[in-house]
């Protein structure tokens, strides 16, 4: 059979087949005698695609610009395509995710055959099942989760019913946000500014995976986001104030981010490697100048006597400095600037296509050229450059995400390094980008649904390779099955989660509201109840409303009325930490304790009547969710980044400062915290684990072993593995269950997704 023309016959009257000729440069004319020197890429309905041989320029206008002559060459030459994709109902129907997957696996069969090779063998459910849990969920499954999926026999559609109920589970939320947050460098604390400035942002990525935000419009609102950072709802601003003060490095990542493209060298001067020079970086740099140090001006007015009022108060009172800039940091930062459109070169440019300290205008790398309005009225230049790059038409931007998102399922990119593609970067498998790409378009950028038709391919359900691919080797990748790869460090933490507590995805922790309804308030108030409020939080005082009839405190700080500290009973108190709640002036050992007091105050209580418990070994419990130690919960719950030490980091997690720095090389270290830290402590010894929960239910040695195997390997023992169990077990007695168990999870095949 021939697969080639089959994937084509399936998507052919749905998905936009792109057929032109091989173009070549000439001189054409326009209707009014005009010399346009290119080449025509292709053309559709009434409009063709142009590109410039001065500099490679694309344009989109009206057949009728071109002579009548140079009109009848295009149409003898070029096969017409239509204009836009027709977009996919979703979600996707069961017979048009097996259509769109056999398409995928026959272009990944052909090649295969062309080279030589046969795709591997179909994994039995057992490995199905986990690397299901494994790539969709990031953890693997509980024991009730396996007993549940194994149970259900030999059905045809299990496997695409596992997948439907993963994508849509908290777990798949989770999970992918730790790939969104690592490319776009998440931070919840941002450098140079006071606070959890950054928190928003994180909500923000965290809400677009949760919602399945498109992902062209979740790109242009990041790239044309306005607005107050503290503003509920307006965590896409995050995106520039992650880079405050740095606007060129923020165009640098964002071409490198969505576009493939790298930039980074053009900065200081023309690409060494590449073709792009400082110039056409300037001239991008442009539509985004004006951001600057992401600082408002719209709605501070207040600060101005704010300011004033607190250099004339205490000059010497570095509490009350440090306060006011807390406050003056949650009304200020955001972004309001459109975007200049302009920009002037360095005094140091050296090139001979400008001069230095030449004023440049806004314009496109490639792809379409974007017009903008001299005055920018209508549209600002950010905005039209969000417009720009975020459209099926820039030839980098749907094949960038198709890329990233087949290397996430498979394990290596069609294209890599994903993010550093160049004008002769080829794909191993040109045939199966261009189909994903036209896939992508169809779904109108819906991610969960272009996933749901790769997990449902053959070539995902295939066995890996039993030796890892390098990228270093001479030989490209063809996709018999996924690679052979070690978890992500935050794919162990959740897995080790699964073995240690119950229901690890409603495991939570508590949001603090403060900051948002604090900016709501200061942007309300003038700046003398601004200095107001700030000299009771210098002071220790928590009650920070005035009253504005008569501009009197709410609450004053007094005498404290305890003499040992309500979060750590047996230390004293310092009486200069303090806060005021409900008219008392409580004091604290430390200001880590007054902050817990504080997060714990602002905290959403259990609503009257709602099933809340408390659980000593989980901490909260409230409506089906458990609200726990940021520590003890998912990866993308403990912070972002994980904390420096937590197992998280020690396994490569990313600390967010460049684009997708986590790894996973092996270190003494990691092996060090499986042998003798967290399985130790949190899972042998802690009686109320999962995994020794799980062997309690056990009634025998057979049914022990098979349900050890099943928690953590997920499948059951082969011969000769319940054969030397066994002969443990009879040897060391019940003291050898716990010792099974360290030895399994501490094994290749525990910490590798096969």
């Amino acid at each position: 059979m021939n697969y080639r023309y089959l994937s084509y016959l399936f998507i052919g009257p749905i998905l936009l087949a792109i057929t032109t000729t091989s173009a070549t440069a000439r001189d054409f004319l326009s209707a009014n005698g005009q010399k346009l020197s290119g080449e025509v890429i292709k053309y559709y309905g009434d409009y063709v695609l142009f590109k410039r041989s001065e500099d490679h320029q694309l344009f989109r206008f009206k057949m009728e610009v071109l002579s009548d002559k140079d009109q009848a060459f295009v149409k003898n030459n070029f096969a017409p395509d239509r204009e836009d994709v027709p977009t996919l109902p979703r979600p996707l129907s069961s017979r048009d995710i097996a259509k769109f997957a056999l398409g995928v696996d026959g272009l990944v069969e052909t090649q295969l055959r062309k080279y030589q090779q046969r795709p591997n063998k179909t994994i039995e459910d057992e490995a199905f099942l986990r690397r299901a849990y494994l790539k969709i969920a990031g953890r693997i499954p509980s024991l009730e989760e396996t007993q549940t999926f194994l149970k259900n026999g030999r059905r045809t559609t299990k496997r695409q019913e596992l997948v439907d109920q993963l994508l849509a589970s908290d777990g798949y939320a989770s999970h992918w946000y730790h790939f969104w947050a690592d490319i776009l460098r998440a931070k919840e604390r941002m450098q140079g500014a006071a606070g959890m400035s950054g928190k928003p942002y994180v909500a923000f990525i965290k809400d677009f995976v949760r919602t399945n935000k498109p992902y062209d419009q979740f790109v242009r609102e990041l790239l044309s986001s306005k607005g107050p950072v503290w503003e509920k709802g307006n965590g896409a601003v995050g995106y520039y104030f992650r880079d405050r003060g740095m606007p060129l490095d923020n165009m640098a990542n964002t071409v490198r981010i969505f576009l493939g493209t790298s930039l980074e060298c053009a900065q200081c001067h023309d690409h060494p490697f590449d073709r792009w020079s400082q110039k056409q970086f300037y001239e991008m740099a442009a539509f985004t100048h004006g951001v600057g140090d992401a600082r408002r001006k719209e709605g501070t007015e207040n600060l101005a006597t704010f300011n004033k009022l607190v250099r004339e108060e205490q000059k010497e009172d570095q509490k009350l400095r440090n306060v006011a800039r807390g406050i003056r940091d949650i009304i200020q930062f955001g972004v309001d600037d459109p975007g200049k459109g302009k920009i002037r070169l360095p005094k140091d440019y050296q090139y001979d296509n400008a001069k230095p300290n030449d004023e440049l205008e806004a314009r496109t790398i490639f792809g379409l050229a974007v017009e903008l309005d001299e005055n920018l009225k209508e549209i600002g230049s950010r905005e039209a450059y969000a417009n720009w790059l975020a459209s099926d038409a820039n030839p980098r931007f749907t094949s960038v995400i198709a890329n990233r998102l087949w290397k996430q399922v498979m394990g290596i990119g069609l294209i890599e390094p994903v993010d550093n593609m160049m004008d002769d970067t080829t794909a191993t498998n040109p045939e199966l980008l261009e189909y994903l790409d036209k896939l992508m378009v169809a779904l109108d950028y819906d991610i969960k649904e272009f996933l749901r038709v790769l997990y449902n391919t053959k070539t995902f359900n295939r066995a890996s390779p039993k030796e890892q691919y390098s990228l270093s080797s001479d030989t490209p990748y063809l996709y018999p099955g996924p690679i052979l790869e070690r978890m992500t460090a935050e794919q162990i933490w959740d897995s080790l989660l699964v073995l240690t507590y119950p229901e690890i995805d409603k495991r939570k922790v508590k949001d603090n509201p403060a900051e948002y309804e604090r900016f709501v308030r200061y942007s309300e108030m003038s700046g003398e109840e601004l200095l107001a409020e700030a000299m009771l939080m210098s002071t220790g005082g928590k009650n920070m409303m005035m009253n504005k009839d008569d501009g009197k405190m709410a609450a004053k700080a007094g005498p404290a009325e305890n003499v040992n500290c309500p979060i750590k009973p047996g230390r004293a108190v310092d009486p200069g930490i303090t806060v005021v709640s409900e008219g008392k002036t409580i004091a604290f050992c430390c200001n880590g304790c007054k902050n817990k007091f504080l997060a714990n105050q602002a905290a959403p209580k259990p609503k009257k009547g709602s099933k809340a418990t408390a659980d000593k070994s989980n901490g909260m419990m409230d409506g089906g969710v458990t609200y726990v130690n940021a520590r003890e919960a998912r990866a993308s719950e403990i912070g972002s980044p994980a904390p420096v030490g937590h197992l998280v980091r020690e396994f490569g997690g990313s600390d967010r400062e460049q684009i997708q720095n986590s790894h996973r090389d092996a270190s003494v270290t990691q092996v060090l915290s499986l042998l003798n830290g967290y399985v130790e402590q949190k899972i042998l010894k802690n009686k109320k684990s999962e995994v020794l929960k799980n062997l309690g239910t056990a009634e025998n040695m057979d049914d022990k072993i098979d349900t050890i195997f099943y928690t953590i390997f997920n499948r059951k023992p082969d011969a000769r593995e319940e054969r030397d169990s066994k002969d443990f077990v009879k040897k060391f007695g019940d003291d050898a269950y716990p010792d099974l168990i360290w030895t399994l999870v501490n094994s290749h095949e525990f910490i590798f997704v096969q």
